[in-house]
Formats: C-alpha cells, structure tokens, sequence
C-alpha cells in the first residue's frame, strides 16, 4: 500500500450511535475509577492517614506542606466532585443518544472541562516524579535483576502501597479526560465536529503538537548521553562525582525518552497507523488505535505531576529568587521544567491522531 494511503484523512466517520456507546463506556468507567478513589481517600484521610503520601514515605508535591490526612480528604473530594460530574455527563449522553439533536451548551461544556480540570488539578497537586521514573527504569530493572544484586535490592525497596496509590491517581485521571472528550463529542448530535477537529486541521496542529512533545525528552537524553561520554553540558559534574554520584544512573532514563520520542513520531507518521511490513504476524495491518492512544495517555498523565514535583522541588531547596542559580547547572534541574509543556504537548498529539484515525475504524468496520 502506498505512503498515501495511509496518510490521507478517512471521509467516514463515527454514527452518533458509536459515539455515544464509547462515551456512555469512558464516563461510566471514569466515574467509577473516581468515585471509588474518592471514597477511598476520604476514608484515608478521615482515619488520620494519607492516601498518596505519609511521614513514611513523603512526596515533593504541591501540596507537601500540608498535613497528610488533610490532602488525602481534600483528594477524595475532588474524586466524588468528578465522578459526580461524570455521572451528569453520562445521564446526558443516554438522553443524547435517544434525540440525536446537538445537546451542547455551557452547562454541559463547563461539566466535561470542569471532571477533567479538578482530576488534572488534584493529580498535579498530589502526586510526583516518582510513577514516570519506575516507568522508565523499570523495564531494565526486570531485565538486569536475575544479574545484579543491587537491581534486586531496588525493586524491593520500592515503596508499592504509596507508588500504586499514585499510578492509581493517574490512571484515573486519564479515565476521566477520555470520558469528558468521549462526552462532549456524542453531544454534539448529528451536528458536524468544529473546523479544527476535522481530520485534515488535526494533522496540522498535531504535528505542532508532536514536534514540542519529542524535543523535550531528547533534550533530556542528550544532555545524560553527553555527562556519560564526559561533557558536561549544562552541569557541574566534577561536584557531583566529588559527592559520590553516578551520572551512568541517567543512562536508562535517557533510553527510555529516546524511545518515547520515535513512538511519538509514530502519532504522525504512516508507521503510527500500520504496523512494518516486516514484523511477523502483525506486517501490513492497522495499529489499533487504543494501543497507541492508551499508552500515550497514561504517560501524558504521569509528566504533569512530575514536571510540577521537580519545579516544587526546586523551588523548596533554593527559593524563587535562587533559581537563577541554577544557569550553570541547568541541565541537571531545568530540563524538567518542561515536562508540564511536554504532558500537554503529548495530550494534544495523542489527541490529534485519535482524532484522525476516527473514521479511520469505522471504514476497517464497514469493509470486513
């Protein structure tokens, strides 16, 4: 098949029958993954414990000053907040899907930003770095533990209860966004989708979108590659061996931005759409689209809390006013500021393509 093909934006779209099973699918989802957190974390904190964070294990959050069973409660609130909301996105969608007429207005746009801005608030509020950095190490990790003492040392000194608590924070935040999209997209009836959420408007910005979402893990894995082979760009490195550190530690995290950023390419590349035709078993046929927007989601949600731990982070160890400072070492801290850009950059992208590759299903279904 050529190039093209691959390329060339779908002229068949998602029935508003279709639309609405997949929102009615996400919001009832991502209300239950809220509301039974919220619950969860209400309970934590009114017992006197925290949900994400304890003096046993403290978190550089936002907010870290506050006492724990404060922010768990405060979290739970937040959970019931937006599975409510999601419950009244859901009721609206049934109602929808019996009409077939545009049910759009600013009651129900300010419902959908509303779930999806306090779950992305309250994720950015309560978690850290720590889920995007087992992300990364953890594939090696497994790989090298059977060899090394010390990986097996590592993976037993990961503090679960506390780390899944945090991958279950942002795994529903990502729920929730997909369900108030998935939502305001069924409400929209029979009524065309907007100009910029047209298939061929969507490659435009998506590939604006991608360009920002791979220049900042390479910026990332350059500046690690680089301190291995003795540059020391951005860093001062004879300090930080003096202190006993290994700037080698960077080496898996670098490899896996390096490989976040090619899959990121893949969102706006034909290889994004069908698999190579050299790969046995798979060459030649469509990459299912929520083997893409799925995982792409998920690390989009993990950025944003990082990005905002390591700005909190830096901002408690030297102050505001310190953070010039930071210009000879700025590669070792101020990288990570822009991994808040690189969380939305990589939403809109994945976005984009889920976007483009709509109709793309719903024309591999009417074919077979």
């Amino acid at each position: 098949m050529d190039i093209a093909d691959v390329t060339t934006p779908p002229t068949t779209y998602p029935s508003l029958a279709v639309r609405v099973r997949r929102a009615a699918r996400w919001t009832t989802l991502g209300a239950l993954l809220a509301g039974v957190g919220g619950a969860t974390a209400l309970v934590a904190g009114l017992t006197g414990h925290g949900a994400t964070s304890s003096e046993a294990h403290p978190s550089i959050t936002p907010t870290m000053g506050l006492p724990y069973p404060l922010v768990a409660v405060l979290l739970g609130a937040a959970g019931l907040l937006v599975a409510l909301g999601l419950v009244r996105l859901r009721a609206l969608v049934g109602a929808i899907g019996r009409a077939g007429t545009d049910r759009r207005g600013p009651a129900q746009t300010i419902t959908a930003v509303g779930a999806a801005g306090v779950a992305a608030l309250a994720l950015a509020a309560v978690c850290d770095a720590n889920p995007l950095a087992l992300t990364g190490y953890l594939p090696a990790m497994l790989v090298m533990a059977p060899f090394s003492e010390e990986m097996r040392l590592a993976l037993a000194s990961v503090p679960w209860p506390p780390m899944l608590a945090e991958l279950a924070v942002v795994g529903t935040t990502a729920v929730v966004v997909l369900g108030a999209v998935t939502a305001l997209d069924a409400l929209r009836g029979d009524a065309p989708r907007p100009r910029w959420q047209q298939p061929a408007a969507a490659a435009r910005w998506g590939r604006t979108a991608v360009g920002v979402a791979v220049a900042a893990p390479l910026l990332y894995a350059v500046t690690r590659v680089a301190w291995v082979l003795g540059w020391p760009i951005g860093f001062d490195m004879a300090s930080f061996e003096a202190a006993g550190g290994d700037v080698s530690n960077g080496l898996m995290l670098s490899a896996a931005a390096v490989v976040g950023s090619v899959l990121t390419i893949g969102l706006v590349r034909p290889w994004g759409e069908r698999f190579w035709p050299w790969l046995p078993g798979l060459g030649g046929r469509r990459v299912p689209v929520p083997l893409a927007v799925v995982p792409a989601s998920l690390v989009a949600a993990m950025l944003l809390p990082a990005g905002m731990s390591m700005i909190v982070g830096a901002v408690q160890g030297i102050g505001v006013a310190g953070l010039a400072s930071l210009a000879d070492n700025w590669a070792a801290v101020g990288v990570t500021f822009l991994w808040p850009v690189w969380s939305v950059a990589l939403a809109a992208a994945t976005w984009a393509y889920a976007l483009r590759r709509d109709g793309d299903r719903v024309a591999v279904t009417t074919a077979a």
